[in-house]
């Protein structure tokens, strides 16, 4: 079980440039085929200022520069006892290529199940443009706890 001390903890804000190179290639991999988020003439036709970031772009962002094994390691957490359970984004306003994203996050809850088998870790991302919360995620961490045996199993060993 994580110890609820952490609740609150929030990381040091890092910045990133939405690269359109790294754009493309994460559309790419994410089998994107619409050529807005890489060709800026097909952006500008669609009446856009410039190629925005795929929705999900981000969390490929965050994953370099603010990464849940940073989060993992300050919780004293073994990745290798980790799923990524879920992850939601509520979006406020575009990300361009070029834009420059700051994002910082934050643990905002802990919780456990299954008498300790497994804690959650809750992890609120936000990712500012020009000072301005673009977006902010939500990320469920599921973590595997070794077993502990009951009072009845303790005895009878």
């Amino acid at each position: 079980m994580i110890d609820k001390i952490h609740l609150g903890y929030t990381t040091a804000p890092t910045k990133a440039r939405a690269e359109a190179w790294r754009v493309k290639l994460f559309c790419e991999a994410i089998g994107e085929a619409d050529s807005v988020y890489w060709d800026r003439a097909a952006a500008q036709s669609a009446g856009l200022p410039a190629c925005p970031v795929p929705p999900t772009f981000l969390k490929a962002m965050e994953s370099e520069h603010c990464s849940s094994a940073t989060l993992l390691q300050h919780l004293n957490v073994p990745v290798r006892k980790v799923l990524h359970a879920e992850q939601s984004f509520e979006h406020f306003m575009p990300v361009y290529v070029g834009d420059e994203v700051e994002m910082s996050r934050t643990i905002s809850d802990l919780y456990d199940k299954r008498g300790g088998a497994l804690s959650f870790i809750v992890v609120r991302t936000r990712y500012k443009v020009r000072n301005q919360v673009a977006c902010e995620s939500t990320q469920t961490i599921l973590v595997r706890n070794e077993p502990v045996p009951d009072a009845g199993e303790a005895r009878a060993k």
